[in-house]
């Protein structure tokens, strides 16, 4: 295989990860320790949400937070780590590039926030515009191309693989991106409430790194305000967009206002797609035992039965049980 990024030499690199280990290490680990463990990954795009969400979680405490109840054993087995790196897609000197980019980050920019004191402050700017850029379009290039759910436009793929690879400084600031730090408190444990992974949306393009949260659009048309439980709001949300920058602006999102994004996103996301994946089954079984679609009054009392008014109240099942209420709805109405 060939490198993805010279398309030129062997892709002979193993434990890439295409998310930066040094941003994303302290929430992945259990404890906040600096030796990898094993978490939990949610798959937001996932077609089944009684396995996979889409964000890492690290033990079975906040795991069942979550849920709104214990973890079975299914979900705790299927739910285990997926460490954002892989094998063989980049060389040993593509990997060197990325490398110098990530390390001069780690060094200038992220000891002006982690540890640092943010109190009151809102929005932080800094004049290394091309370094966090790089840092950056690394963490959504490598992501495009490693991570299934998470698709660029071809157009825009290439061109910020060819300002990695050619390393450029100058003039790279015609892509509009948001950075929002999340305040962490609590010391490295409290970096374990964090989540990493990415969504399947377009403009913005999202990704959750840790502490960091990523948003990255493919054009100055393309930009669309998304409230997104939290992390953006009206009155600065075109303060926060950088785009032909001459100093990057960063968003402070403080310690309270980070608990919750997070919460909201974890839970409210899960209610989405569970719902949406329940539908869909219903749908399948009462067309393989009637030969047509359900009727929407139907579908609605099946849903109705599960949830009442409070959609939240779906994350309290599980799998098993969701499938004896729905094998038993539809028995009820054979009978009839």
């Amino acid at each position: 295989m060939i490198c993805a990024l010279c398309q030129k030499t062997e892709a002979n690199k193993k434990n890439t990860h295409y998310l930066s280990d040094g941003i994303i290490r302290k929430c992945l680990n259990i404890g906040g320790t600096n030796a990898r463990e094993r978490g939990f990954y949610f798959d937001i795009s996932n077609g089944n949400p009684f396995v996979e969400f889409n964000f890492q979680r690290i033990d079975e405490v906040n795991l069942e937070k979550a849920l709104g109840r214990a973890p079975n054993e299914e979900e705790l087995e299927n739910a285990r780590q997926i460490p954002f790196s892989v094998d063989f897609v980049f060389c040993d000197v593509c990997e060197k590039n990325f490398t110098e980019f990530e390390s001069g980050f780690s060094a200038t920019i992220l000891p002006k926030l982690r540890n640092a004191d943010l109190t009151g402050i809102k929005l932080l700017t800094f004049k290394e515009v091309s370094l966090i850029r790089m840092f950056f379009y690394i963490q959504i290039w490598r992501n495009s191309i490693c991570e299934e759910i998470f698709t660029l436009k071809k157009e825009t793929q290439e061109e910020l693989r060819l300002i990695i690879l050619n390393k450029e400084t100058e003039n790279i600031n015609r892509f509009p991106m948001i950075i929002t730090y999340l305040e962490t408190l609590g010391g490295d444990k409290g970096f374990t409430e964090n989540y990493v992974g990415s969504t399947s949306d377009k403009n913005p393009y999202i990704i959750l790194m840790n502490d960091f949260v990523v948003q990255f659009f493919d054009d100055k048309n393309s930009i669309n305000f998304e409230e997104f439980y939290g992390l953006n709001n009206t009155e600065d949300f075109e303060k926060t967009i950088n785009f032909e920058e001459e100093e990057f602006t960063i968003k402070i999102l403080a310690n309270d206002e980070r608990k919750i994004l997070l919460y909201n996103l974890i839970r409210n996301e899960k209610v989405k797609q569970t719902l949406d994946f329940l539908e869909k089954s219903f749908d399948l079984m009462w067309q393989r035992i009637f030969y047509s679609f359900p009727p929407k009054q139907i579908k609605a009392q099946y849903i109705n039965g599960i949830i009442g008014n409070d959609g939240h109240k779906v994350l309290k099942f599980s799998q098993k049980q969701i499938i004896e209420y729905t094998e038993q709805f539809i028995w009820n109405r054979i009978r009839r």
